[in-house]
């Protein structure tokens, strides 16, 4: 357990310092900032809408910087990777898990700190505000489970695929297709509008937990299942 331990803060401190985190922290946090200002002179649509492309471009957007989070846990030179292991006393198990935990961590807490507090100034400072708290709650529950399951597929698949970039390739095309295939199947029609489908009406608190709870109890699934499975794959690498 303390080899875990350490090798969490470690990799902790070490997203702390990285220049990719605080990058991306400083674009969304400027684009919040921006659609914040926005919704307190846009009065065309309701304020669910900026907010709901808001959360949708960070989504699209912020999947490239999860992605590259999460990939970069495994892909070092496995050289490299095997004296950190034996040095730390710890086993594949407590190195892949210690990655998930720092890297979910990292990427919530990133979420969280902008995402939050843009909603709810959007919710005090827009034109022609229809939000509701608990619709914002749920979409907050929404984003983080997705968030999550990316870095899960994404540690999962840099301890498959020892080469970063190659793992990034595939993780971009298989995310990336699945988000669109998803905003096609919920999309009301071709129009910034349609394309964000029920998104505005459950920022507006207009939802059913009996219609949302089969879809998050999905996105829990892999999260049970990836754990394993990059254990098993990262535990058949010749470190």
């Amino acid at each position: 357990m303390k080899a875990f331990m350490a090798l969490l803060e470690e990799d902790l401190a070490a997203m702390s310092r990285s220049v990719t985190v605080w990058m991306w922290l400083a674009i969304s946090g400027l684009g919040g900032f921006s659609g914040v200002i926005f919704s307190g002179t846009f009065d065309q649509e309701g304020t669910s809408f900026l907010l709901g492309w808001f959360l949708v471009l960070y989504v699209a957007l912020g999947s490239f910087m999860v992605m590259t989070i999460g990939s970069s846990s495994g892909g070092t030179d496995p050289r490299t990777l095997g004296t950190s292991i034996i040095s730390h006393g710890v086993t594949p198990i407590q190195f892949v898990m210690a990655m998930l935990f720092s890297r979910t961590i990292t990427v919530l807490g990133m979420a969280v700190l902008i995402i939050a507090p843009v909603a709810f100034a959007m919710m005090a400072n827009g034109v022609s505000n229809d939000l509701d708290a608990n619709g914002i709650m749920v979409a907050l529950a929404y984003i983080g489970l997705l968030l999550t399951v990316l870095v899960f597929l994404s540690v999962t698949f840099s301890a498959v695929v020892t080469n970063t970039p190659g793992s990034l390739g595939m993780i971009y095309i298989l995310w990336y297709t699945a988000i669109s295939l998803l905003m096609a199947y919920q999309a009301e029609e071709f129009s910034p509008v349609g394309v964000l489908g029920r998104v505005p009406a459950v920022l507006q608190g207009d939802f059913e937990w009996s219609l949302q709870w089969p879809v998050m109890a999905a996105l829990v699934i892999p999260l049970v299942v990836l754990p394993p499975l990059g254990i098993r794959m990262f535990g058949q690498r010749d470190l």
